[in-house]
């Protein structure tokens, strides 16, 4: 995958509506959404990143990320947590959007590049306006395609 192409993010794997109460909760909830995927093992993945430092990144966004054996494509998932969460963000801000990255564990450039591009895109405040507006998951996955 050539990473200037384009984010893939795909409508199944967006969460919109969650009600989850923690960081952990809605980690699990977005794992679960990667049917493909033994959901234990992705949140195993991602708690361990998690334990090196928050990938709360400050706006009211994070991107929890890692590397998976066995995985062929980055894959991502997005979930909009329209009251917020404590992520331990580097602003002390609760986090409403969360980006879950995960790539392949031989992939370190692109794993890379992604994340770069992804914290690059969600930078934006009219970026993040438009997710946090969005009623629909098609809308998100339209909105990655369009800006990246």
């Amino acid at each position: 995958m050539n990473i200037e192409d384009n984010i893939p993010v795909v409508a199944e794997h967006v969460l919109l509506g969650s009600l989850a109460q923690s960081k952990r909760a809605l980690l699990t909830e977005m794992a679960g959404v990667l049917s493909s995927m033994d959901p234990d093992l992705v949140l195993e993945v991602i708690m361990a990143r998690e334990k090196l430092g928050s990938t709360g990144m400050g706006h009211g966004v994070a991107i929890p990320h890692g590397r998976m054996k066995g995985l062929n494509t980055p894959m991502i998932v997005v979930a909009i947590h329209q009251d917020g969460l404590d992520f331990d963000a580097i602003d002390g801000a609760v986090v409403h959007i969360v980006v879950m990255l995960l790539v392949p564990d031989d992939d370190h450039k692109n794993h890379l590049e992604l994340l770069a591009k992804l914290a690059r895109l969600l930078q934006q405040s009219s970026v993040r306006q438009a997710l946090m507006q969005t009623q629909h998951a098609e809308q998100v996955a339209a909105l990655f395609h369009s800006v990246s």
